[in-house]
């Protein structure tokens, strides 16, 4: 029984301070992150002792800032390398253990497609919601398996290559060929939903009236329109069953319908893309850094170590993105039942989001935390999730007295220039945008540097204006890493430090191909 045990953060405060911790920024809210949180924690045979020991985040205003010990990354990421060393494809083996509790937590949510809620009783609707909270938990308790070793290992790959090209004297060529030998080699699910897209946008182009249409006319209009075209309209119908879920994140269900579908092709219209080379250039793409990958390796004949960490890596980076796709699922499906829950209870969809699991089991047995307490932990709460068994949630000024007390107080000093790791070549100048919720990404301009924590599926919007991409945190695996190589756009990632010593509106070059940021002109 996961038990709420007040006191727990107070107690904990000075082992919690003297900590070193990886943070990360997303929007979030307490109800879809416990899934994570718990998954990773939790102890299970199958995860070799690869679990984390403790969890701590700020929410809010749907934003998380979500901190993970380094100790246990660097444990994690530690023991998948020794043990990818002693065993040839380790890493698939390991993502095979999952296999079977993804594809069931895929089913049940295809299943809850269907179902007509309002009519269950609420002994049923208690057991579909204990259901679906099982599930969901066996299905990502994989996360800090993929976690810990993406976040722990960006350096070290780097670090061996630099040794290794060292000694033979090719030192210079590190960036170049980190980049080559680092670049996703499996089309995400960002890109079959682009590319998905642009194939209808393809078939519409060979009318031209109902191009003129998507140019000039409304989407309400259109949507009318398209409703006479039986081909187009059963295209775009699919591309809703299939990636409606695409766009959501840890706290929004941004269901994309046919209205929503109708708007992006407007704007592939708008924007004068060459559909067929877009096409091209998605699809291809993973292929052709396959072949220069292989090529490389095997001119270069890289050290063991190298290599094993390279494939856990490419192996990772596709585990990722089909973790990343069950958690959309699991907020889309999760937010269907937390709205009926709540209308049971005389509760909004967005305060459920704001209550833990065992809060909401509660609900079902007539405990309930009083609405004014959830409402405070939306404007602003510190969530502690000690192990699999023990959280407290504070709020107010107590929660942030504390969050001061575990991080400590820390003043960036005035920096003009800084590192990180390169993770896509090339050289670009532009003004800093600083995005910090997926509800910001519409600041971001073309020719802009985006600057963040960390990027997330939800900003692909901005990242394809940006002429850059810099951020605090990440891997060789991360998010911003991948898209910047799609849109071949420099990036330069784990500075540690972009979102503080830079502002919006700053000037700054970005090299990709050394990993340094440099202020030009500060505002």
């Amino acid at each position: 029984m996961k038990t709420f045990t007040p006191g727990l953060i107070k107690r904990d405060v000075e082992r919690l301070h003297s900590k070193e911790w990886y943070h990360q920024r997303f929007d979030g809210c307490p109800h879809f992150i416990y899934f994570i949180s718990i998954g990773e924690i939790l102890r299970e045979q199958r995860k070799n002792g690869w679990h984390a020991t403790s969890h701590f985040g700020i929410f809010e205003n749907d934003r998380a800032d979500w901190y993970i010990d380094q100790a246990d990354i660097d444990r994690v990421s530690s023991g998948i390398t020794g043990a990818g060393m002693r065993k040839p494809h380790f890493s698939k083996l390991l993502m095979k253990r999952w296999a079977e509790d993804e594809r069931c937590f895929f089913t049940f949510c295809q299943k809850l497609h269907d179902q007509d809620f309002q009519r269950l009783k609420l002994k049923q609707l208690r057991t579909l919601y204990h259901t679906y909270v099982q599930l969901n938990v066996r299905a990502v308790s994989s996360s800090f398996i993929i976690d810990g070793f993406a976040l722990g290992t960006d350096t070290i790959i780097q670090k061996e290559l630099q040794k290794f090209l060292r000694g033979k004297g090719m030192e210079r060529e590190l960036s170049r060929y980190f980049s080559i030998l680092t670049a996703p080699v499996h089309h995400s699910f960002v890109n079959e939903t682009e590319v998905a897209l642009f194939r209808i946008a393809f078939m519409i182009q060979r009318n031209r009236t109902l191009v003129a249409a998507f140019r000039r006319l409304p989407v309400r209009q259109l949507i009318t329109l398209v409703k006479k075209n039986a081909v187009i309209h059963s295209l775009l119908l699919q591309q809703e069953r299939q990636y409606f879920w695409s766009k959501n994140n840890y706290v929004h269900d941004n269901y994309l319908g046919l209205p929503e579908w109708i708007n992006e092709l407007k704007a592939i219209f708008k924007s004068g893309f060459d559909i067929v080379e877009r096409i091209r250039q998605i699809t291809t793409t993973p292929r052709r850094n396959l072949r220069e990958k292989k090529r490389l390796m095997s001119r270069l004949q890289l050290p063991k170590k190298i290599r094993v960490l390279l494939e856990i890596s490419e192996d990772f980076t596709h585990w990722q993105d089909s973790r990343k796709l069950l958690t959309y699922w699991s907020t889309h499906y999760g937010s269907i039942l937390l709205k009926e829950i709540g209308s049971r209870f005389g509760r909004t969809l967005h305060e459920m989001k704001y209550h833990a699991q065992p809060e909401i089991e509660a609900l079902f047995n007539g405990l309930a935390i009083p609405v004014p307490e959830i409402r405070r932990r939306m404007k602003f709460c510190l969530w502690y999730q000690h192990d699999s068994n023990q959280y407290e949630i504070v709020t107010g000024a107590p929660a942030r007295r504390l969050y001061r007390e575990i991080l400590g107080v820390s003043e960036q000093k005035l920096v003009n220039d800084f590192r990180g790791l390169s993770a896509c070549r090339g050289v670009a100048r532009g003004r800093v945008c600083i995005v910090k919720s997926a509800t910001e990404i519409k600041k971001v301009k073309a020719g802009d540097i985006l600057v963040a924590i960390m990027t997330r599926p939800d900003y692909i919007a901005g990242m394809k204006q940006a002429a850059a991409i810099v951020t605090n945190e990440g891997g060789v695996t991360c998010h911003a890493a991948i898209v910047s190589r799609e849109l071949d756009i420099p990036c330069v990632i784990g500075t540690k430090i972009a979102t503080q010593v830079l502002k919006d509106g700053d000037i700054v070059e970005v090299n990709g191909n050394h990993g340094v940021v440099t202020v030009i002109k500060r505002t």
